[in-house]
Parts: structure tokens; C-alpha cells; sequence
């Protein structure tokens, strides 16, 4: 019998988990499995467990825990490698997992027709217990339908997850959002990226800008893409944090006109410089101006030396948001799943619908 190893799942591991649930027969259509990954992954508690076999995905488990007790989830085992005794080691896998956090019990759900998997768990040591399970559904997945592809390009993978998105960009009152974190470890040893000549093209530092300048950068550059944070600030909270040691603001003109700004944070850790803000004004969008713009706030940001850079984006963000920073010499390091607050809040429209946000770029780093 092949051994069978068990590790955690990655980013890259994604499309893999899904095949193989769709494959064991575990997925319905009110629930997403793409988002109950990422919303097990960023929760930090619980995590999704992989059997390999020669290195190929063959077995899994999702498990977690409330705080008071254990969940296991998604136990599945590829079709053709059923019989082997996988569904058992991957089921000890989940149950480690919990021991290992001092969970005093798991538990788990079955569908009373699940008769043969209600055997499986009998045989493991799990008992029925009398409780009346209630539920309250927050999120509708109803309409969701998606044929799945095993095809391994991402544009067509990235196409079929927004597919599976109920077409509404509002939930628990606020809006959902895959964010991004990118890292740069080391300074590009590429040539530096001339401005360019035609249009006049300046970058300048904004020594001590005003609130209502700072404002009207980041409002225009901010709006298309639904930036709040810092337009739901008071005056007093924003002019502390735009005036804070270690935060730089630099401001790109073009023929004497405000273009874009980029905002560094050398203050939050020793060694290490936070992108912040970066962007174009809807105008200056398209024109070539963001390769050598970004280059250069790169380039200022390395200056004093620094071990690490890193910058985060989300699907609400340009569609090639991710892919130029990755061009720029950063990585990929992890992504989350997070809830923002209703944007009219802040006077800004909606956002795009889930279903039409483009997340084709590669993510694997």
C-alpha cells in the first residue's frame, strides 16, 4: 500500500482541493467551496490538511475549531485511491490537528441518507449524540453553478471563480474582498526606470502636506477602486497619521498637474517599509506612466537600507494590480478573506459585483 503524507494546503494547492471535493461528491451549491478555503485558511483556527501520494493531492480534511469544540469538514478521498485506508489517515490527520490545540472533542455533521459515511464514522470511534442542530443562513449560494475545468489555465480557472459568487457586492452588511500580501526580500538589481521625457513627468516629496491636499490625492486616485479607510477618518486622526514618523508622501505630476501619490510607512517595524498607498489618477491611467512610477517608489523605499518591503492589494483593486507588483520583484506571502464597511458610508458607489471583479493574475509567486 502507498504511503500516504500529510501537510498543510498552500495557494497553489486551490484548484486541486476543489477537483478532488467535486470528485469525492462533497460539494452542494449553497456552499461555496473556494470561500469556505480561504475563510477556514485566514481564520487561524483551523486549516485544511492534505494526503499526498508520490506527491499527487489524494486525500483531505478541513478541520477547525469554535473556541469550545472541534469540526472536522470535507474528509475526502480521490475515487481512484479509495480503499487504501487514506479516509482513515486523513481523518487521524484532523484529529491531531485538534489534540495538538487541547480541543477536548470534534464533532462533525452527517446527512441522515449518508448512511455509508455514518458507518465510516462509527467504525473511528464516533458516536450519535440527541442534539437538535438549528442554523441561520447569512450568505445565499443558491443560484451558484459552476462546471469545473481541469483545465490548468488561469484565466479559464480565474472565469469559473467568479462564476460561483452570488452577484451582489454587499454581505453582513458590508463588502467581502480576497486581499493580497506581496513582499520584496531584496533591492531589484534592475537599471533605474527613466521618467519619461514626453509628457513632463516629475516626483516630488509633499514635506508636509495639508489634509484637504492629502484628500483630494487620495480620494481621486482611491475612488475608482472603493479606498475608505482613510476618507472615513476625522481631520484630526488623519493629519496624525499623514504627519507620523517615518511616513513619506510623494506625489507624481505630470506637466505640472497632480498624477498619482505613493505613500511609504518606514515607521511600523524596524527594517521594514510598507507600501502603503500607490496609484494613478483615473486621467493618467494607460498613459505608461505606472511602470517607471512604481519602480521609483520602489527604489525610494529600498533607501535606507531595509530588509523587507511589502505592499497588499485586493479584487477591488486594477485587475493588473497583482501582476505588476509581481513583475516589480515582489511575492506573494498570503491572502485573506475580510469584510469592509458598506462603502456609501464613505460617499462611494458600490463596487463591482464579486462576479465581474477580475482576479486572473497570478497569485503563486
Amino acid at each position: 500500500m502507498p504511503e500516504i503524507k500529510i501537510r498543510a494546503a498552500g495557494d497553489r494547492d486551490i484548484e486541486d482541493i476543489v477537483s478532488l471535493w467535486h470528485a469525492a461528491g462533497l460539494t452542494v451549491p449553497h456552499n461555496d467551496p473556494y470561500e469556505d478555503i480561504l475563510f477556514c485558511r485566514a481564520s487561524r483556527h483551523g486549516a485544511v490538511l492534505l494526503g499526498t501520494v508520490g506527491g499527487v493531492i489524494v486525500a483531505s480534511v478541513l478541520v477547525g475549531h469554535d473556541g469550545h469544540r472541534g469540526w472536522i469538514y470535507y474528509v475526502a478521498v480521490d475515487p481512484d485511491h479509495q480503499g487504501q485506508g487514506h479516509d482513515a489517515s486523513i481523518l487521524a490527520a484532523g484529529e491531531a490537528w485538534l489534540t495538538t490545540r487541547g480541543v477536548p472533542k470534534a464533532q462533525l455533521i452527517i446527512r441522515e441518507t449518508n448512511t455509508r459515511v455514518r458507518a465510516f464514522y462509527d467504525a473511528h470511534g464516533y458516536a450519535e449524540e440527541p442534539r437538535l442542530i438549528m442554523s441561520k443562513r447569512f450568505i445565499d449560494h443558491t443560484g451558484w453553478e459552476r462546471q469545473y475545468s481541469k483545465s490548468r489555465d488561469p484565466d479559464e480557472h480565474a472565469e469559473g471563480r467568479n462564476a460561483r459568487l452570488p452577484d451582489s457586492p454587499l454581505r453582513d452588511g458590508g463588502i467581502t474582498t480576497t486581499v493580497t500580501y506581496l513582499e520584496m526580500l531584496a533591492r531589484p538589481t534592475r537599471p533605474t526606470v527613466p521618467a519619461p521625457m514626453k509628457p513632463k513627468t516629475s516626483l516630488i516629496q509633499a514635506a508636509n502636506p495639508t489634509v484637504g491636499f492629502y484628500r483630494f490625492l487620495y480620494n481621486t486616485v482611491g475612488e475608482p477602486w472603493t479606498w475608505m479607510e482613510r476618507r472615513l477618518m476625522g481631520d484630526e486622526a488623519l493629519t496624525k497619521t499623514i504627519t507620523a514618523s517615518g511616513v513619506e508622501i510623494y506625489v507624481l505630476s505630470v506637466d505640472g498637474v497632480p498624477a498619482g501619490f505613493g505613500e511609504i510607512n518606514r515607521g511600523v517595524k524596524a527594517d521594514e517599509v510598507e507600501l502603503s498607498y500607490f496609484g494613478l489618477m483615473p486621467d493618467f491611467i494607460g498613459i505608461g506612466l505606472g511602470w517607471y512610477f512604481l519602480n521609483a517608489i520602489i527604489d525610494i523605499a529600498w533607501a535606507n537600507e531595509p530588509k523587507r518591503i511589502w505592499v497588499h492589494t485586493c479584487d477591488l483593486d486594477h485587475y493588473r494590480a497583482i501582476g505588476v507588483y509581481q513583475k516589480a520583484g515582489f511575492r506573494v506571502f498570503g491572502q485573506a478573506l475580510e469584510t469592509l464597511p458598506d462603502p456609501r458610508a464613505a460617499g462611494l458607489p458600490l463596487p463591482r459585483p464579486p462576479s465581474e471583479r477580475n482576479t486572473s493574475a497570478s497569485l503563486t509567486g
